[in-house]
Parts: structure tokens; sequence; C-alpha cells
């Protein structure tokens, strides 16, 4: 239900907000992904990404009753724009301030309620899952205010460099459909992992969660 709530709530929030442009007019160039040496699974492209949005919202997951662990089915995320602050200090730890402030807001309040309280710039749009243009299960969606959407599938996972039991994996995705961007990573995860195991049953659960998007 809260996931339901969630989405309606970003839904709101994309009818006033305006339209953003197809690139940031600050320079992105300084917005470097840190990302782990000695794997191959993410890879940098050499270009300065479109947009850095930061990701708050949840994971949801279901328990498999043949294996009684949670099994992902989606996340819902409200995406606000930090791509002109990448060379402040702020920026290296913002999804730990958000997700703090995230992790203590009460049960039911919409993602988009944090952003004014530690002063993140405008939302971008949401991020969520839609049935795969493949045909076969779901797939990521990044969809913008002005109407610009990805939908990505997964090319690269690793686990998180720190505290990989609590905090999701780092993604690398391309394009699948869409003309927002051609790759998008998904790094610097805070929180979101379900707890271990599950009893046959047992309710769906959703998981709150910080990551940093990177779109090029």
């Amino acid at each position: 239900m809260f996931s339901f709530q969630l989405l309606s709530a970003l839904s709101s929030v994309a009818l006033l907000v305006s339209a953003a442009p197809a690139r940031r007019a600050c320079d992105t160039s300084g917005a470097v992904m840190d990302l782990p040496s000695g794997q191959t699974q993410l890879v940098a492209p050499t270009t300065a990404p479109l947009y850095v949005a930061l990701g708050v919202g949840v994971q949801n997951y279901t328990c498999n009753a043949s294996t009684l662990k949670y099994t992902s089915t989606g996340a819902v995320a409200s995406l606000f724009d930090i791509s002109c602050i990448d060379t402040t200090p702020a920026f290296a730890t913002i999804q730990t301030t958000a997700f703090n402030v995230w992790s203590a807001a009460p049960a039911g309040a919409p993602a988009t309620s944090i952003g004014s309280s530690i002063g993140l710039p405008p939302v971008l749009g949401s991020h969520f899952f839609v049935t795969s243009p493949t045909g076969t299960g779901i797939s990521p969606e990044w969809s913008f205010t002005n109407g610009q959407f990805v939908i990505g599938s997964k090319v690269g996972d690793i686990t998180a460099p720190t505290d990989s039991a609590t905090n999701v994996d780092w993604l690398a995705l391309n394009n699948l459909q869409g003309t927002l961007a051609s790759k998008i990573f998904r790094i610097d995860t805070v929180n979101g992992q379900p707890p271990s195991s599950c009893v046959a049953g047992s309710a769906d659960i959703s998981v709150k969660y910080t990551a940093k998007y990177f779109l090029y």
C-alpha cells in the first residue's frame, strides 16, 4: 500500500514541476563516479553525465515460499536533481544525509516530503518498474517531468562496496527503450536490502533506500 501511495504522490508532484531541459545548464564534467577498482562490471563512460539524480524511495520485496527468501518486485523512488552540486562537499554524502531523514520519516510519508528539509534541488521525476518491453518480467524506468523517459536493462552488477548485507547492489544498465539516456548507473546505495529470510505467507515489504543515479 505504501508503495502505491508514494507513486501517487510522485505523479502529483510531476504535474507541478516545470519541464526539465534535455541537458543540464551547469557543467557536469566534475560529476565523476567513484567506482571500486578491480571490477569490470561497472565501466564509467568517458563523457560527462547528462544528469545525476538522487533517488529516495523504497525497494519492494515478496517472500518466495519455496526458498523462504525475499525476492525483488521492483522499486519506487523520487528523483532529485543533484547535477549542479557535484563540486560541493555535500555531493559525496548526500545519499546518506537524505537517507537519515528519510529513515526517520513517519510511515506513509512520501519521499518528496524530505526534499525541503535538507535543501534538495528540484524533483526531476520518478523511478519505478514497468512490464518489460521484451515481454518477460519487469524493467526499471526513469521518467522525467518533461515527458522524457528511459527503460533500462541491467548489464552489470556488483555488491555494494560497504555493508552489502544492508545496501543494495550497484548497477549498470543500458537503454532498452526511450530517449532520456543511453546508459544508467546506480551507485552510492544506502540501505534497501530485505531481511535475510522470511516465513511462507509473509506480507510483501518495502525497504527504504537512497542512491545516486548517473544518466549518460
